[in-house]
C-alpha cells in the first residue's frame, strides 16, 4: 500500500504538470519528452545495477503488450489533459484501478481480503468526488467535451498497462520488467514521432519543455514505487492505493491557483481517508 501510495504522489505531480506543460507545446511532445526521460533514467539504473535481462525471456510477449497499452494509455492521457477541463479528466482517469484490478483478479488470481476491496473502492468513490465539481462533470459530460472519449480510452489503457506492468515486475524483478516496459513503450512511440514530426520539430528549450521533463521525473517516481510494490505484494492492492493520484493535482490546485473545494470534494476527502485505512487493515 505504501508503494501504491509513493506511485500516487508521482503520478499526481505528473498530471499536474503534464496538463501545464500540454497546453504549451501540444500533447505528443509533452508525453515524449517525458517517456524519453524516464527510458533514459531506467537504462541508467539497469547499468548502474548490474541487473540481469535473462528473466525477461519468456515475457518478451508481455512487455510488447505492456508497451503498446502504455504508450496508448500516455498519449490519450495527455491529449485530454491538453483538451481538459480536468474536473472531467481526472475522476474518469481514476478509473483505470478498476480496470487494473479486475484483471489481477481474473487472470492471476488474486484474492485481496474482502475489507481490503471495500477500502478500495469507498478510495476510488472519493477521488472521483474530490477531483470533480459534480455540477462541471454533469455539463462536462451533457456537452460531450472534446476531452472525455480521451479520458475514457486513457483509463482503460492505464488500467491494462498497469496490470502487465505489474505482472513483469513479479517474475522479472522491477528493475528489469520497468526498463523493457519503458523501451517497449518508446518503440511504439517510434511511429507517431514520424507520423507528427512538423509537431515535434517545432520544440524549443524553453518553458513548456522543462516543465514536460518535470512532468516525466514525476512520472519516474511514479512507475519504479509502483513496479517496486507489484514485485513485493499484490498487484490489485497497489493498484487500487496508487488510483488516489487525483489527490494531487486538486491539492496543487487549490495551493497555487487558489481554487476553492465545493461540498462534494470535502465529502471525497473523507471518503478516500477513510477507504485507505480500511485498505491498510485488509
Amino acid at each position: 500500500m505504501i508503494f501504491g501510495l509513493a506511485a500516487a504522489l508521482g503520478w499526481g505531480l505528473a498530471d499536474f504538470f503534464g496538463a501545464l506543460s500540454g497546453r504549451r507545446i501540444g500533447s505528443i511532445g509533452a508525453v515524449m519528452s517525458g517517456q524519453l526521460l524516464s527510458a533514459v533514467f531506467m537504462t541508467v539504473v539497469l547499468i548502474a545495477t548490474g541487473t540481469s535481462l535473462a528473466p525477461l525471456g519468456p515475457d518478451v510477449w508481455l512487455l510488447v503488450l505492456n508497451g503498446g497499452a502504455a504508450a496508448f494509455a500516455y498519449v490519450t492521457h495527455y491529449k485530454a489533459l491538453e483538451l481538459g477541463p480536468v474536473a472531467v479528466v481526472s475522476p474518469i482517469g481514476a478509473g483505470y484501478a478498476v480496470v487494473g484490478v479486475a484483471l489481477a483478479v481474473l487472470i492471476l488470481g488474486e484474492r485481496p481480503t474482502g475489507l481490503a476491496l471495500i477500502g478500495a473502492g469507498i478510495a476510488v468513490v472519493g477521488v472521483a468526488l474530490v477531483s470533480t465539481d459534480l455540477k462541471k462533470l454533469r455539463e462536462g459530460i451533457a456537452h460531450h467535451l472534446p476531452g472525455l472519449p480521451w479520458a475514457v480510452a486513457a483509463a482503460i489503457g492505464f488500467g491494462v498497462a498497469g496490470f502487465l506492468l505489474g505482472w513483469i515486475s513479479d517474475r522479472a524483478g522491477w528493475i528489469a520488467g520497468l526498463w523493457g516496459s519503458r523501451v517497449a513503450q518508446i518503440a511504439f512511440f517510434v511511429p507517431l514521432a514520424v507520423v507528427f514530426r512538423k509537431e515535434l520539430s517545432r520544440l524549443r528549450p524553453g518553458f513548456g519543455l522543462w516543465v514536460a521533463l518535470l512532468a516525466g521525473s514525476a512520472d519516474i517516481l511514479g512507475v519504479v514505487t509502483f513496479s517496486a510494490g507489484s514485485e513485493r505484494g499484490l498487484n490489485s492492492i497497489v493498484l487500487a492505493s496508487s488510483a488516489v493520484f487525483p489527490l494531487i493535482a486538486v491539492t496543487l490546485s487549490v495551493i497555487v491557483f487558489k481554487e476553492r473545494l465545493v461540498m462534494n470534494q470535502i465529502a471525497g476527502i473523507v471518503l478516500v481517508v477513510g477507504g485507505l485505512l480500511l485498505l491498510g487493515l485488509g
